[in-house]
This record gives structure tokens, C-alpha cells and sequence, in this order.
């Protein structure tokens, strides 16, 4: 079950038109386990109802968001592996990133800090994840010192090393683009700093109440409750103050 905490509301911004989400997924649609929450089923099934897009921006990979987007009813135009990877159709794809510069970059992080990476590599196309088990913040400031083209990011769920000219930002420029809406008419929800980039573009910011204190410095909105609850809270809040294309 999904737990909720009585933390406080943060900021809130002027009213936007919006016609669009794009939201994370581990940790803002599921719970610490990454167990769906069933608030958030049912409130994306309500903006099915109301033909509000949702678009998937994950760090996972390209199968994990499609089967994700299946099960919830989402578009197959989705963001996967933190802006790496596109996908536009059920047919239709790009691949943005390098997946060779992540790979000698481990090779040579590995030797000073304890990487280990997980069972999904052998289903990504352009990052690396690695368990939890080393400094994230420590590991990227190596990084820059060697010159590697790469960003470490940290999760929350675990840390990737990701080509540094794509993020879930330059993601979402690319979906508006083609779904032919306004970066401004997005709404984007999250958890990570991974989320940053695309918070920086989004007419709307919103963040579940587990999200870190920097999303939650730049969000308009921070849900009470956590995970799963916190979402479906923050969609209830657009609704309230009539911010959704559909209620106009």
C-alpha cells in the first residue's frame, strides 16, 4: 500500500492551460517497492476518459515503458532510459545517446569506485544502471575531472551513467514536437532530480511529497502525500483550479 505523510503543500503557481502530462514513473506512479499504486491507476484512467495524454519519462528501458504503457493505458509515445531513448508509435523509435561512451567510462570509473551493474543491461540501449552501492555525486565529479562525455545521476532507484547530451529534457522538447503541443501546456511530475530537466521546460511542476528537496524547490506544486497518492492529489489539484484542457 502506498503511504501518505502530512507534509505540507508547497508552492503554487499561476493557473496553466494544460494539455499534456509527462510524468516518471518509479517512485511518482508506483510506491517504494515500485509497486503500482492503485489511486494512480485509477486517476490515469480518468484522464483516458477525458483524452488527456500522458507520457512516460522514465530512466528504465525501452521494454519496461512499453509494457508499463499497456498496462496503464498510456500513448506508445513515451521517453525511456532518462531521454536516451524515444519512442513516438508502436512502430516508431530514435535512439539519441551513445551507449559506448557509458561503457568506457564504467570501465574506468570501476576501477575507483564499486560499480555493480544490474541484470536489465542486456535491455539497454544507451545507458548503464547500477546498484546503489557507491557515491553517485563522487563518481560524477570524477567524471568531469577525466573529461568523459557522461552525467552520473542518482535515482533514487538507481544510479545511471548516461551520455551527458541527452536528458529527459531534450526528451520532451522532441514529444511536444511531435504531438504538436506547447512545452508550456505540459504538466510534468516527478520524484528525482532526474526530473529536473524536463521541470525546467514544463508550463507546470508538480511533485510528490517523497521527491527530493531540490525538485521540490522548483515544483509549483508539492503533493502532502507520497508515491502513487501524491499523484492522483496533484492531478485532483488541476482539476480544482480548472487548469486541464478538458475541464475548459
Amino acid at each position: 500500500m502506498c503511504k501518505s505523510t502530512p507534509q505540507a503543500a508547497g508552492k503554487t503557481g499561476a493557473a496553466a492551460m494544460i494539455r499534456a502530462l509527462v510524468v516518471d514513473i518509479d517512485g511518482t506512479l508506483s510506491d517504494e517497492t515500485r509497486v503500482l499504486c492503485p489511486s494512480a491507476i485509477q486517476t490515469l484512467r480518468e484522464l483516458r476518459r477525458q483524452k488527456i495524454p500522458v507520457v512516460l519519462c522514465t530512466g528504465n528501458t525501452h521494454c519496461f515503458t512499453r509494457t508499463v504503457s499497456v498496462l496503464l493505458g498510456t500513448p506508445r509515445i513515451f521517453i525511456a532510459e532518462s531521454g536516451g531513448v524515444l519512442s513516438y508509435s508502436e512502430d516508431e523509435m530514435d535512439i539519441l545517446a551513445d551507449l559506448g561512451v557509458c561503457e568506457d567510462a564504467f570501465r574506468k570509473l570501476s576501477a575507483e569506485f564499486p560499480m555493480e551493474k544490474y541484470n536489465s543491461a542486456r535491455y539497454r540501449f544507451t545507458d548503464i544502471a547500477l546498484q546503489r552501492t557507491f557515491d553517485a555525486k563522487a563518481a560524477d565529479r570524477r567524471a568531469q575531472e577525466l573529461g568523459l562525455p557522461v552525467e552520473i545521476i542518482d535515482t533514487t532507484y538507481a544510479i545511471h551513467i548516461k551520455d551527458k547530451r541527452v536528458d529527459k529534457g531534450t526528451g520532451l522538447v522532441r514529444i511536444a514536437g511531435r504531438m504538436k503541443i506547447d512545452l508550456s501546456e505540459f504538466a510534468a511530475i516527478g520524484d528525482s532530480n532526474g526530473d529536473i530537466p524536463m521541470y525546467r521546460l514544463a508550463g507546470f511542476r508538480a511533485s510528490v511529497a517523497n521527491a527530493t528537496d531540490s525538485l521540490k524547490e522548483i515544483s509549483d506544486y508539492v503533493a502532502k502525500a507520497e508515491y502513487g497518492n501524491g499523484f492522483a492529489e496533484i492531478v485532483s489539484y488541476m482539476k480544482e483550479k480548472g487548469m486541464l484542457w478538458a475541464d475548459r
